[in-house]
């Protein structure tokens, strides 16, 4: 269902539109723009917002507002205008990307052009009809419209109060958005640098005090950038450097405010991608942090800076630097954290990551709080990769080792319980066959026999001796695995022995103490072979 559209002007008395009412005098037609859809824009540049425009001709033209672009690529406007009939016999319809909220510099980028003729307009009555422009990027951009015919009741012109531009910096600046579209969807590097050149007048032409400053600087930035990416240019410092000027003329609470965020990330991220800077994905991150909570859920803007070449990007990129157990290093992984939903794929990595960085600190410096603090994360890391996920044995292993360290410094038995308990379930994890069975053997047998040594619980080392020998039977003689294996057999044979004693595991310890010694001496002998 269409929605109801408001009225700029006050009530106005309607009638259908028929092909005579236009012969008649004083009639007016009322145009309400209610909405668009596919508005793709030819240069793929994200715009402040999208207009109509409405020209009758080099003296007159209507302008609607400028409306932010959904996710969608759609906009809902609403507003009115009301033209003479008379004024001409035809008139065009533009769809243009602004990119200003406030200021406008120039006209924009034209996102579809039509040229009409007023009695096209009868053949949809007073009834709300879409109007389709040409395809950008394979993909019509299109109006919904509707149309009345009002008494004169007033004699106002409508609102025809948006002069044509006609200032040399506009007109270089449109010229520049001309050929900046064309480049994109051609790649044609004379167009880059026609484009550029216009940019480059329009900035000379705007002084550090000009109101236009700021887009002037964006406008060229954004040509030099588009042209690192295709590989046309290979400066990409002065692009960013542009950003961060133009960044400096829109503090918060300017209306470009998050626009230009954008752009300097936009900027940042593309360096990283071909220099691997790692101070440019430090910096993407906290201005990604400053940007997503000015962008509002069902925004183009939103969708894009969320998206995979946006934050999720530099999630990635950050999880892949070295952990840093700085005071700077561990507040980037919190804002990390902080710039992906609860649900996003890469959270378990960035919660690790965050885990390791206190960890290191804990290593450096011996802060309980740290250790503890670490041992939460690794709980909220596990918590994020249920049964079957690649990392739930690593991140296991990592909280287990986080546990073992505080119950060395604490001493809590209920640490050293946890720790068993994980070993038990990355071993249950790794079943016969798998490659890192035996190590996950040789950790959950370490923390038996330690806990043996604190309570004297015959059924730990009882244990320990059965899992030893399975690690015995795991690794191929001649191997320096086996040899390591049956010496841990023969020490966790002589534990128990030695608290139970049994001949058995006495009879067994000898054996294999002699087992070793003559594996010691076929060594030794093909050694000297």
């Amino acid at each position: 269902m269409l929605r109801v559209v408001r009225r700029l002007f006050r009530p106005k008395i309607t009638r259908t539109i028929t092909r005579s009412s236009l012969e008649e005098q004083h009639i007016r037609l009322e145009i309400t723009v209610i909405s668009g859809k596919n508005l793709q824009v030819p240069s793929q540049r994200i715009p402040a917002g999208i207009y109509i425009s409405i020209i009758i001709d080099s003296r007159r033209r209507w302008r609607s507002s400028v409306q932010v672009l959904s996710s969608e690529e759609s906009v809902v406007w609403g507003d009115t205008v009301t033209l003479s009939s008379q004024a001409s016999a035809a008139f065009s319809v533009e769809i243009r990307a602004s990119y200003e909220a406030d200021r406008v510099l120039g006209s924009g980028e034209v996102i579809g052009k039509l040229q009409m003729w007023w009695d096209e307009l009868l053949d949809h009555g007073d009834e709300p009809f879409v109007l389709s422009f040409p395809p950008v990027r394979g993909v019509h951009p299109s109006l919904i419209l509707k149309v009345a015919v009002v008494h004169a009741c007033d004699n106002h012109n409508g609102a025809l109060s948006d002069p044509l531009v006609d200032c040399e910096i506009a007109q270089d600046t449109d010229a520049g958005h001309a050929r900046f579209a064309k480049y994109v969807t051609r790649k044609t590097v004379s167009h880059l640098n026609y484009a550029v050149e216009h940019f480059q007048l329009v900035l000379d032409q705007c002084p550090v005090s000009h109101p236009d400053h700021a887009m002037a600087l964006t406008n060229l930035a954004w040509a030099r950038l588009q042209g690192y990416i295709d590989n046309h240019l290979q400066d990409i410092d002065t692009a960013i450097s542009l950003f961060r000027d133009a960044l400096a003329l829109r503090p918060q609470r300017h209306p470009d405010h998050t626009l230009s965020l954008y752009n300097l990330t936009s900027a940042l991220t593309w360096r990283h991608k071909k220099k691997s800077t790692a101070a440019d994905i430090r910096e993407a991150a906290q201005l990604y942090h400053e940007l997503l909570p000015l962008c509002p859920e069902g925004t183009y803007l939103r969708s894009i800076a969320a998206g995979p070449n946006g934050v999720d990007y530099v999630i990635s990129g950050c999880n892949d630097l070295p952990i840093d157990p700085s005071e700077e290093g561990i507040h980037l992984r919190r804002v990390v954290l902080k710039l992906g939903p609860l649900d996003h794929p890469l959270r378990h990595s960035a919660f690790n990551n965050l885990a390791q960085a206190v960890k290191a600190r804990f290593d450096q410096h011996g802060s309980t709080d740290d250790l503890d603090a670490n041992i939460r994360l690794g709980r909220e890391v596990v918590s994020l990769c249920p049964e079957g996920h690649a990392g739930r044995v690593s991140y296991l292993n990592n909280l287990a080792s986080s546990l073992e360290s505080r119950f060395d410094h604490q001493g809590k038995p209920n640490d050293l319980d946890n720790v068993i308990s994980l070993h038990e379930e990355v071993l249950r994890l790794c079943p016969v066959g798998h490659t890192s069975r035996d190590v996950s053997m040789d950790k959950l047998c370490s923390a038996l026999i330690t806990r043996f040594y604190k309570r004297r619980d015959i059924d730990d080392i009882t244990r320990a001796v059965s899992l030893r020998r399975e690690a015995l039977t795991l690794c191929r003689p001649g191997y320096s695995s086996h040899a390591t294996a049956l010496k841990n057999l023969t020490t966790a044979l002589k534990i128990r022995y030695a608290n139970l004693p049994v001949s058995e595991d006495l009879d067994e310890v000898t054996n294999r103490y002699r087992e070793s010694l003559l594996l010691r001496q076929h060594d030794s002998i093909y050694n000297v072979r």
